[in-house]
């Protein structure tokens, strides 16, 4: 025989390519043989008797030879365990049976592929799963099944909890588990609704089946979502489960769940070093929890223990919560430590109690860097409306303080708030002074607006005591709503000075800082408002006041040197210190330099009534229409109060009561007020007597002969 012979060479492939195509007929025979279609029916239709289901098949039937012998079945339904139900249905199943037992009579099913396919699982309520008798043992001398290859394309479950009245469904399913008898592979893929917004699913993990136990040795879980306006959010989940078919119970190892979010950015990992779970129950005996957030220059973090963590139907609950959560936005730093018993009931409704926080705010704007504060309460909130109330009281900076609080939304927060605060000195938490307090509109320290920068507040504010520079409010009340750009108080009322302010007042935080303020004062004390606004001192009595001004800087001073609007002044009972009118009055002529001398510290002139309207332009009082009555003299006039430069000009006329001083009528006094506004000069206003007098000497005669001729006699004592 020649081997190198192509005659010979043809034969064999001839010979060969007839045995394969013999091997195939005889094959395809014999799995005709085997699968009759009606038997095929019948054995599928008992095949789930012992739990009362039923398969169905409405369409074809038809075996396949490659890549393996089996069956393609169409339109496959399998009932609930009453039999007529639908429980599942799959447009499309085709099962693959190993060869070699297959010779033998056996039909072992290694691979099954799932397309188009729909399940419902329901958790009744007694708690078990629909599915449940599927998960058991059964024998079948019909047929063994040992996947070693299992595929679902195109898919559907809903999941039905007829204790929770909830619906979940997962879409778009597809999943691939391969070496199934091994050391397996499966990667899985879905879509579910989360409130109205699809989330995608992915899962990849070694898998491990032995017996009942199926051992997920590395698993990573991802859910991606977008959401409009805030980009993807993603949870991923990673760690070893263990979970029993028999039992349904499940066990977790080295478990860690991260939340994150693009818009803004953020990160929240949960680490278990153990979990344990069932059909109904989680329990966790510890917990990590940590999480970052930027948002809008800012950053928070967020560390926090959990200890007997247990998730039930109705909801999570933990023996205690405790951590810390920092906020900072540049040198500003707020450290929070929150503590208490927390409970999650149905995934939505938190609450935190005893709830504890210990508050501490650092800046370097603060005069001694830090601003501590505890409160105890209760927390209570939803999470599916993005609510959380806070009721809570205790200590701010040493005041004793009351809070009642409502966060609506959790990325960009807004407020709600009633607030009592016993005392509120804003001079701790301004820049500080190089030396002693100063009168408020003297203050060269730049306003400190940072803090507004995430304010969305609401708020009802009650304060006992409020103090700036050396300004002071008592029974402060006002509606107070704030915002990055604005700040308004409205309904504002308070104790001010031994009388009472009501009015409102606005910040607006524009380039240039501009403040707006509209407020009547009733029954106030003048004195030490004066003083501790502007450092005037020569002005005392009680009376009412309406003011409407305006003003805008960055600093206190910059307010007072823009100041533009009206005061309207009345005052009652009252003096002008630093000068005595009448006792120079009766001094005239022998004593005119009393007339021209600076305020003397315990001279006053007493007044029964003062009233003066107030225009003022970049920081410049003017009036014309100033009057002073009492019971000895009366004076009128008019003229200006800088408050930039801090000086006053004041041309008054001064005249002795007639009705007292019967032989002072027609006496009048044209008197000057000028110099720095806490030390004015008095002076006799000369120019007005020698008004129309052309020569010195003309003019001195002038003052001599009025002089002379209205004080012939002296003011005899009242």
């Amino acid at each position: 025989m020649k081997w190198n012979s192509g005659r010979l060479w043809l034969r064999i492939a001839v010979y060969s390519l007839v045995s394969v195509i013999g091997l195939g007929i005889i094959a395809q025979a014999l799995i005709i043989w085997q699968f009759n279609e009606e038997s095929v029916r019948r054995t599928l239709a008992g095949a789930l008797a012992q739990s009362g289901r039923r398969i169905e098949v409405s369409g074809r039937i038809s075996p396949h030879l490659l890549p393996a012998p089996g069956l393609d079945l169409e339109q496959v339904t399998v009932t609930g365990t009453d039999g007529r139900t639908p429980f599942a249905r799959a447009a499309r199943v085709e099962a693959d049976l190993a060869w070699w037992p297959l010779l033998f009579g056996t039909r072992e099913v290694k691979a099954v592929s799932l397309t188009g396919f729909e399940v419902e699982v329901v958790r009744r309520f007694d708690g078990r799963l629909s599915v449940a008798d599927l998960f058991q043992r059964r024998s079948n001398d019909r047929f063994q099944v040992k996947l070693d290859t299992l595929r679902l394309r195109d898919g559907q479950i809903r999941y039905n909890d007829l204790r929770s009245n909830t619906v979940r469904t997962l879409q778009s399913l597809s999943l691939d588990a391969t070496h199934l008898r091994d050391e397996a592979q499966l990667s899985a893929g879905a879509v579910i609704d989360v409130r109205d917004r699809p989330v995608r699913l992915s899962v990849q993990t070694p898998l491990t089946i032995q017996d009942d136990q199926i051992t997920l040795s590395a698993l990573d879980a991802l859910a991606l979502s977008d959401i409009p306006g805030a980009g993807q959010s993603r949870i991923a989940a990673k760690g070893l489960y263990r979970l029993n078919l028999a039992t349904f119970k499940a066990r977790g190892e080295k478990l860690s769940f991260e939340v994150s979010t693009e818009k803004p950015a953020s990160t929240l990992t949960l680490t278990l070093p153990e979990m344990n779970a069932s059909i109904d129950r989680v329990e966790i005996p510890h917990g990590q929890l940590n999480g970052t957030l930027d948002y809008a220059r800012s950053q928070y973090k967020l560390h926090a223990q959990l200890d007997s963590l247990t998730l039930t139907e109705a909801g999570l609950t933990t023996s205690q919560l405790g951590g810390q959560l920092a906020w900072s936005a540049g040198k500003l730093q707020v450290n929070v430590g929150l503590s208490g018993g927390l409970a999650l009931t149905g995934l939505n409704r938190i609450r935190v109690q005893p709830l504890v926080l210990n508050a501490q705010v650092s800046t370097p704007l603060l005069p001694r860097g830090q601003l501590l504060g505890r409160l105890e309460g209760l927390l209570e909130g939803s999470l599916d409306e993005a609510r959380l109330d806070l009721n809570a009281s205790g200590q701010l900076d040493g005041a004793p303080i009351t809070v009642q609080l409502t966060q609506f939304g959790f990325a960009r927060p807004s407020h709600e708030a009633n607030i009592a605060l016993s005392r509120l000195d804003l001079n701790r938490y301004l820049p500080e002074a190089p030396a002693s307090r100063v009168a408020i509109f003297q203050d060269k320290r730049p306003l400190p607006l940072e803090w507004m920068d995430f304010l969305d507040l609401n708020a009802k504010l009650a304060i006992g005591e409020l103090a700036v520079g050396r300004f002071r409010m008592n029974d402060v009340n006002a509606d107070l709503k704030a915002t990055p750009y604005r700040l308004d108080v409205n309904q504002l009322s308070a104790t001010i000075y031994e009388g009472r302010l009501e009015g409102t007042a606005r910040l607006l935080r524009e380039d240039t800082p501009r403040l707006e303020v509209n407020q009547t004062l009733t029954g106030m004390n003048i004195q030490p408002l004066l003083v501790d606004l502007f450092n005037f001192t020569r002005l005392e009595g009680k009376g009412n006041g309406r003011i409407n001004l305006q003003a805008e800087g960055p600093r206190f001073i910059d307010l007072r040197d823009s100041l533009t609007g009206n005061v309207a002044m009345s005052l009652n009972r009252g003096a002008l210190t630093g000068i005595d009118l009448v006792n120079a009055l009766k001094n005239l002529p022998g004593e005119m330099r009393e007339w021209n001398s600076p305020a003397q510290a315990g001279q006053k002139t007493t007044f029964s009534t003062l009233a003066a309207d107030f225009r003022l332009e970049s920081g410049v009082a003017r009036n014309q229409d100033l009057t002073l009555a009492s019971q000895l003299v009366n004076v009128s006039g008019g003229g200006k109060a800088d408050l930039r430069q801090g000086i006053i000009d004041y041309t008054l006329d001064v005249r002795a009561n007639p009705r007292e001083f019967t032989k002072l009528r027609g006496i009048n006094v044209p008197l000057k007020i000028t110099g720095p506004i806490d030390a004015p000069v008095y002076a006799l206003d000369f120019n007005s007597l020698v008004k129309g007098k052309k020569t010195e000497s003309e003019k001195q005669e002038v003052l001599r002969q009025e002089l002379k001729r209205q004080m012939t006699t002296i003011l005899p004592t009242p």
